[in-house]
């Protein structure tokens, strides 16, 4: 007992012992005697009497009018009996901790001293606070039973003022080591969790070998202002369509959580984790969790469960957001959402109910409540964090289209939990400008990326906003390119494209049809933040293509573009197969109309009958083995010839195309036929001394090699003069034989014919 306690316990039986002395004992011994009584109920290290000689001693004690004195006595003691025993370990705990810090060492490696450490001094904390308690909710219990004034009972007062008083003493990095050792449980936790539902055996020395365990809460203002909005996700898949459409909008309204069904995510844990007797599995996990759950117990009764809750969730949401960084980032091919949910019910989940919720025989509805908040907060964590992450990698996830598709339906479903519609469409405009629209990119890929952007939004956003803003800002910058169109169309075209049968796959009708007046039981209306224009952007974002036509006003470019790759593609199909051509002129027709694409069914008109007229001059001139394109003047785009492939053809070709003309005259008297030589093709066999060669080739090339028919040497300039083609044209496609093997080059601009194919390699040797 301190000096000053003691000079008033003087006083005090000072005058008592003044009065009248009983006939059972004088007022100095049994003051004295209930003194002891008390005195070593104090102190535990002395052997402490059985209840009924305390209650006794305290009866006496009130009698004799020292209950006040008593209460601020037992207070004070306690107060400084508590520091005197506690201080040490925190200020060794805390020293352990920098010297973990300072020496680097892992979580694993840091297991041999936080949990037993840790687990020490919370026993010590509970031991000291369970004796203690006791004594003052006696000396309550006396001064109700003796009608005393109420004001003197002390246990209501125990509680808070030991909380403080131990608060004020914790070391700063208490907080941290609570973290480290929640961590370090968790990560046992999770293996044995996993090793369980593998149907692997594990040894208890995982749980029961580390000693205690316990648990704590941090949560950084960050991660508590993110969480504020978490509580309605844990509903997620029973939250009925309006309640979705507020949280789509991202307002979170708090009262999601007073929807009784929330009631059953404590009764699916409660069965699930702990309370199936006579399963192996949670006989597994309950021998090992036995000294976890009795010191969360211990937290809960020494008054540190709401700052224990802030320390353990805080590490839970560290550990959700290593979860979804290392496991599912850049992973877009299968989908991880269904995977990282099964996670968080199996893992998170399940080690916060066990740390919330300890007691498994008694009903807390305080604790129910806690843990319905905190899951709810993680669980909506868990889809924030997992939508940040693919938001961050959306315009990577188009890149991969089709792919990745599984990535895109992940991200649609958190954007629906989540509200993170807005936070999608910044970045990914954000994204085009820094990787895409720029000069550096060739415009066939910025066409082909904005075809998978406008698959993809179609399934994030299917009423087309999203799509809007972003095609208004890639239409914005290929309005400056010149090619912009024809890559349009060469996307379109291409033999590995599918756009024309399948551009609006996938695309709900009501897209189409008018908003209003629209008899779809599914019909909503216009999203706040959509533009004013919007309806009619839907209607015309009808399919891919009409959204690509759509870059200008109208759809003439692409019509014009349309006909000049077409016209292209007619000319190069000498064997007048056009199947391909005709069906996507078909599906053209479909979305443009007959009469914008009238030329293009005239060309191919143009096929036929040059194909009718070819096999008809045949049949008059057998030998006749020229075979020609007829185009129709005022319906295929203006073809002309380069000037530098303007050249005198060989004589016998020439005589081939003169003898062509004069059969085309004979059967079409009305027409007259005008040639371009060079956008032929002339069938070559050439004859060497060790080879024969048969190749396909344009005329000027035919013109080159045939005039080594005459003599095997020429010089570049002599072959000019006898082309009539420019030397700087004529050297590129002298070239063109060189690389084939079939000359060489002797000297600068002098050429020979490489009779013997090892000639080449001698020369080059």
């Amino acid at each position: 007992m301190d000096p000053t306690t003691q000079d008033q316990w003087t006083k005090a039986l000072s005058t008592l012992t003044a009065r009248k002395p009983s006939k059972a004992e004088t007022p100095s011994t049994e003051l004295a005697h209930a003194t002891e009584v008390v005195t070593k109920v104090m102190y535990p290290s002395l052997d402490a009497p059985k209840n009924l000689r305390v209650k006794g001693s305290l009866n006496v004690l009130l009698r004799k009018g020292l209950g006040r004195w008593i209460g601020d006595w037992m207070l004070d003691t306690y107060r400084k009996a508590a520091l005197e025993d506690l201080v040490p370990r925190l200020e060794e705990i805390d020293a352990q901790y920098q010297e973990h810090l300072a020496s680097g060492l892992t979580d694993e490696e840091s297991a041999q001293w936080i949990l037993p450490k840790f687990s020490q001094l919370i026993d010590a904390i509970h031991r000291r606070l369970f004796v203690s308690r006791q004594l003052t909710l006696i000396f309550d219990t006396q001064v109700r039973t003796m009608d005393n004034d109420p004001t003197l009972q002390v246990s209501s007062r125990f509680l808070a003022d030991f909380s403080a008083e131990l608060a004020i003493r914790l070391p700063p990095s208490f907080d941290q080591i609570a973290h480290l050792y929640f961590r370090t449980n968790f990560r046992q936790f999770e293996i044995l969790q996993s090793q369980m539902n593998s149907g692997h055996d594990t040894t208890r020395s995982q749980w029961e070998g580390a000693g205690g365990s316990n648990r704590m809460d941090t949560t950084s203002p960050n991660e508590q202002n993110g969480t504020d909005m978490m509580k309605n996700s844990m509903a997620g898949q029973r939250l009925s369509k309006k309640r979705r459409h507020v949280m789509q909008d991202g307002r979170f309204a708090m009262d999601l959580f007073g929807d009784d069904r929330n009631d059953a995510i404590v009764e699916q844990y409660s069965q699930e984790v702990l309370d199936h007797p006579g399963s192996q599995e949670s006989e597994e996990l309950s021998g090992r969790m036995g000294h976890y759950l009795d010191l969360c117990q211990k937290l809960e009764e020494i008054g540190f469960a709401s700052r224990m809750t802030h320390v353990v969730t805080g590490m839970l949401y560290e550990e959700v957001s290593g979860k979804i960084f290392k496991s599912f980032k850049k992973n877009w091919t299968v989908a991880t959402l269904a995977h990282g949910k099964k996670w968080m019910e199996d893992i998170i989940l399940r080690f916060l109910h066990c740390t919330l919720l300890p007691k498994k025989d008694q009903e807390d509805l305080t604790a129910s409540k806690r843990f319905k908040m905190w899951a709810s907060r993680l669980e909506f964590y868990f889809f924030k964090t997992f939508g940040d992450l693919r938001i961050s990698e959306f315009f990577d996830i188009i890149v991969e289209c089709p792919e990745s598709t599984p990535a895109v339906n992940d991200l649609k479903t958190c954007v629906e939990w989540t509200g993170q519609r807005e936070q999608l469409q910044v970045s990914i405009l954000a994204a085009m400008d820094r990787r895409l629209l720029h000069p550096g990119a060739e415009t066939k890929n910025i066409i082909e990326f904005y075809i998978y952007a406008i698959k993809y939004l179609r399934i994030m956003d299917p009423l087309g906003v999203m799509l809007d803003r972003t095609a208004r800002q890639i239409n914005k910058y290929l309005r400056t390119r010149d090619d912009t169109m024809r890559a349009i169309v060469s996307c379109i075209v291409d033999d590995s494209s599918d756009l024309l049968t399948n551009s609006n796959e996938g695309i709900p009708g009501a897209i189409e049809a008018d908003d209003e007046g629209s008899d779809d039981e599914n019909w909503a209306p216009e999203p706040v933040h959509a533009g004013p224009d919007l309806s009619s952007a839907r209607r015309k974002m009808a399919d891919i293509i009409s959204v690509l036509a759509s870059i200008y006003d109208t759809n003439d470019r692409f019509i014009e573009e349309f006909q000049a790759i077409l016209a292209d593609r007619l000319l190069q199909a000498t064997d007048f197969n056009v199947d391909r051509e005709i069906r996507q002129l078909e599906l053209l027709k479909l979305r443009f109309g007959d009469t914008d694409l009238h030329h293009c069914e005239v060309m191919l008109a143009d096929i036929a009958e040059s194909k009718r007229v070819n096999a008809n001059i045949q049949s008059l001139h057998p030998a006749m083995t020229v075979s020609t394109t007829i185009a129709s003047r005022y319906y295929w785009p203006e073809i002309e010839e380069e000037e530098e492939e303007e050249f005198e053809l060989p004589a016998p070709l020439q005589e081939m195309l003169d003898s062509y003309n004069a059969a085309f005259e004979v059967t079409k008297p009305a027409q007259k036929l005008k040639v371009f030589p060079s956008l032929g093709m002339v069938d070559l066999e050439l004859e060497l001394n060790d080879r024969s060669i048969s190749m396909q080739v344009q005329p000027i090339y035919a013109t080159i090699i045939y005039l080594f028919e005459d003599q095997d040497r020429w010089t570049l300039s002599d072959m000019a003069t006898k082309t009539g083609v420019r030397e700087e044209t004529l050297e590129s496609k002298v070239q063109y034989w060189v690389r084939e093997g079939i000359l060489l080059e002797t000297s600068r601009h002098q050429y020979e014919l490489n009779e013997q194919e090892h000639g080449m390699d001698e020369t080059n040797g």
